[in-house]
C-alpha cells in the first residue's frame, strides 16, 4: 500500500513540476526587441503584427 501511496505522489509531483516548467516557456510576455536587427520574419509572430 505505501508503494502505491508513493507512486501516486511522485507522479503528481512530477506533473506538478512539469506544469510549472510548461508556463516558463509560455508565449505570454515576448520580447519584440527590434533592436536587434533581425528581419522581420525572424522575429516571433506576435511582434510581427498582421
Amino acid at each position: 500500500m505505501k508503494k502505491i501511496l508513493l507512486s501516486v505522489l511522485l507522479a503528481f509531483s512530477i506533473l506538478g513540476l512539469s506544469g510549472c516548467l510548461a508556463s516558463t516557456y509560455s508565449p505570454v510576455g515576448v520580447n519584440c526587441d527590434y533592436s536587434q536587427g533581425k528581419p522581420l520574419w525572424e522575429m516571433p509572430l506576435d511582434c510581427q503584427g498582421r
